[in-house]
């Protein structure tokens, strides 16, 4: 949060240059850039995630100035950050200027990115002995937390704050150390102090924001937004901010709005269409899914895992409507991206259940769960699509696999687990899981809810579910004998 170069980004300067330089990669052109203009627009590129772009300025940078420090040193952090820590090390070893203090600084990065601990904990020792400054104490804090080391953070952190307790870029670090380490409302305290002492420093009411919505706090974050629009009411990231607690309000179209807002004026559009695509997605708008999703690809500008995660959305959307020979499409484009993106293995699964091929389901759904990061989800989805296609058998044995392996997030599925014994005559069973779903998700047989479940056209089973539930509410039924297995 420290290094929030925002306010830089939204300055005419920057996006004059930012317009120059697009309009150089857009009629493949060429024009002299200074090297801090280069550094500028990586580290903007960097901070909206594009680290493909970055690195393209980074290379265009040394064409024109290839012994610049301060290229170098950009071009051996984004190879870091991409783990290619062997490259970063001979591109460090390339400059010339070995004791300069901010190639001591990007070395211990790279002996922290090579678990190389004690060696960069000398190094940042000795860079202190040398120094001897409060900026040498906060660069290296900031460079532990960057390595999620939170003890040594902290130990920096507090070095700092006990020669300067006062000083903003110190209460700034600190802050962020919070933030970080999952503490927003020490956090907010502090950017709250710092307010007091800068109240128009946007980055401080940016980052303000961002903790109470980590405290899921959004009438405390529109309040803060309004501080940020009186400052300056065109400034995009003070957009999105306010799109983020509109969301956590679930005010679905003011939310889009201001993403609407963002995507008109911001030169970075797959970045805000990407996020405007899911909130469609989540909102099962599926005809905007396809609209944005065309919109990006035609950018070119996304990473391979980006673009998989796109023609999943992609696929989705058309098996959603009925396109199941476009669905298919998406899913082989999106495989040739990325050949271990679960979701679309598990997608194709449910793209045979729709042919009535469960066999071929089956073998689908087995990689979507090999190469998931939760694999009880994968298997509640493979279930759930099972479910849908009336392949009892085989969503109660999804579901029964998912309760042994995770049975914290068997909630939502312990009415169609009853309902899968109960079209299988199976009634003792059944009444166990009537019990379970009473208790962990009652909400389901609220009369509101009732059109959005799966059995919701079988009143004899939703009957006998009310009836547990009010057995269970006057006495009738002890749960806790059905809660054990």
């Amino acid at each position: 949060m420290k290094d929030d170069l925002s306010s830089i980004f939204h300055k005419p300067e920057f996006k004059q240059l930012l317009a120059k330089y697009s309009d150089m990669i857009n009629n493949h052109t060429t024009i002299y850039l200074e090297p801090d203009e280069i550094t500028l627009l990586a580290e903007f590129y960097a901070s909206m995630g594009n680290i493909r772009a970055s690195e393209e300025v980074v290379n265009y940078g040394l064409s024109l100035h290839p012994d610049n420090l301060d290229i170098l040193i950009f071009k051996c952090h984004n190879l870091i950050v991409k783990g290619y820590t062997t490259e970063a090390q001979e591109v460090l070893n390339s400059i010339t200027d070995q004791s300069d203090y901010e190639v001591r600084l990007l070395q211990a990065e790279l002996y922290l990115a090579q678990k190389r601990n004690q060696e960069a904990d000398e190094l940042l020792n000795q860079l202190y002995q040398d120094e001897k400054d409060i900026d040498t104490m906060l660069d290296i804090a900031h460079l532990y937390m960057d390595e999620h080391q939170k003890k040594n953070a902290y130990s920096w952190l507090q070095k700092a704050v006990s020669e300067a307790p006062d000083n903003l870029g110190v209460l700034e670090e600190l802050a962020s150390y919070h933030f970080s380490f999952g503490n927003p409302e020490e956090a907010a305290n502090l950017y709250n102090r710092l307010l007091d002492e800068a109240p128009y420093t946007i980055d401080f009411w940016h980052n303000l924001i961002r903790c109470y919505l980590r405290m899921y706090k959004p009438e405390k974050a529109m309040e803060a937004i309004d501080f940020a629009m009186a400052i300056d009411d065109t400034n995009l990231i003070t957009w999105e901010l306010k799109s983020n607690a509109l969301l956590l309000e679930n005010e679905i179209e003011q939310a889009l709005d201001c993403l609407f807002y963002i995507e008109k004026y911001t030169t970075e559009k797959p970045y805000i269409q990407n996020i405007i695509m899911s909130i469609y997605f989540i909102t099962q708008n599926y005809q905007k899914v396809l609209e944005y999703a065309d919109k990006i690809t035609v950018s070119n500008n996304l990473t391979d895992f980006e673009m998989a995660s796109l023609y999943h959305k992609k696929g989705y959307s058309h098996l959603q409507l009925g396109n199941v020979q476009a669905c298919e499409e998406d899913i082989e484009q999106g495989l040739a991206y990325d050949n271990h993106n679960s979701d679309l293995y598990l997608l194709r699964g449910e793209l045979q259940l729709t042919k009535g091929k469960p066999e071929d389901a089956q073998q689908a759904f087995h990689y979507g769960r090999l190469f998931a990061e939760n694999e009880a989800e994968a298997i509640s989805y493979a279930g759930n699509a099972y479910f849908r296609y009336e392949y009892w058998q085989q969503a109660l044995s999804c579901f029964k696999e998912q309760e042994k392996l995770a049975p914290e997030t068997m909630h939502g599925n312990y009415y169609l687990t009853a309902y899968c014994y109960y079209r299988s005559g199976q009634d003792e069973d059944m009444l166990t899981y009537l019990v379970r779903g009473a208790i962990f998700s009652p909400e389901s047989l609220k009369k509101e809810e009732q059109e959005n479940t799966p059995f919701h056209n079988d009143t004899h089973f939703l009957e006998q579910a009310k009836a547990v539930f009010m057995k269970i509410e006057n006495g009738e039924i002890n749960p806790m004998k059905y809660l054990q297995d």
